[in-house]
């Protein structure tokens, strides 16, 4: 009968293993940075797609290349040029009243676009006669010198004339604060220091990388532009300005 004990002990043993594994659940997949198994997606990245192209391309099994795609959009330059005069008066205007801000910019005009990768807008930087303190509290007549780490800036000049520097050093450079506090790889200060001047009109382009100080200095009559802000990657646009 000793002899019995341990065949029992290992049979027991043997068929609580068994019965563990029949009551065991089926493991799930683990969604990763990328898909091995696309079974394993979950269908909410599924997409309602036509014809499949080759290698795979267009899968409804796939995520969404570009979910948030802005539609067809054509912009005619008499608009343009006619939001840049609407902006110039906005911002004479404006520059006269008592209470309106250090702030030369001003947005406005019929281009208005953001997804997940870029975003589009047009801005008037309108020429200051009288030195105001400005966001970093620098009494001076140009706005403050900006630096982002989460943005290329692409400008197309759309109207009048000015002088954009770039690169070299932010003096006084200081974190951009809002109502939340202060906003991670967003610079403003002035003066810049050792940065290269463009003089620009309408019908120039300029490309900003990331983490370059650059500074708008407007001729009298000011300048406005269309401006498209390429996102790193996929940085928070809320940290983004």
């Amino acid at each position: 009968m000793k002899k019995m004990v341990p065949v029992l002990v290992i049979g027991a043993a043997l068929a609580g293993f068994v019965a563990g594994q029949v009551m065991r659940p089926k493991p799930e997949g683990v969604l990763s940075g990328h898909f091995d198994e696309p079974s394993m997606m979950p269908s909410a990245l599924a997409q309602d797609k036509g014809e499949v192209m080759p290698f795979g391309y267009n899968s409804p099994r796939q995520p969404v290349l570009a979910p948030d795609a802005p539609p067809i959009t054509y912009w005619n330059i008499d608009d343009i040029r006619k939001a840049h005069t609407e902006l110039a008066e906005k911002a004479a205007k404006a520059l006269t009243q008592a209470g309106s801000g250090s702030s030369q910019s001003f947005g406005g005009g019929p281009v208005h676009v953001q997804t997940r990768n870029f975003s589009i807008f047009m801005l008037y930087r309108a020429h200051r006669e009288q030195p105001v303190l400005s966001l970093t509290k620098v009494n001076s007549v140009w706005d403050d010198a900006e630096m982002h780490a989460g943005a290329y800036d692409f400008y197309v000049i759309t109207g009048g004339t000015g002088e954009m520097i770039v690169g070299g050093k932010i003096a006084n450079r200081q974190n951009l604060r809002d109502k939340d506090g202060i906003i991670p790889g967003e610079y403003r200060g002035q003066p810049i220091e050792g940065g290269q001047t463009f003089k620009v009109k309408a019908g120039d382009w300029l490309l900003i990388p990331p983490d370059t100080p650059h500074q708008p200095k407007p001729d009298a009559g000011g300048f406005s532009y269309m401006i498209m802000k390429l996102n790193v990657g996929v940085y928070p646009w809320s940290l983004v300005r």
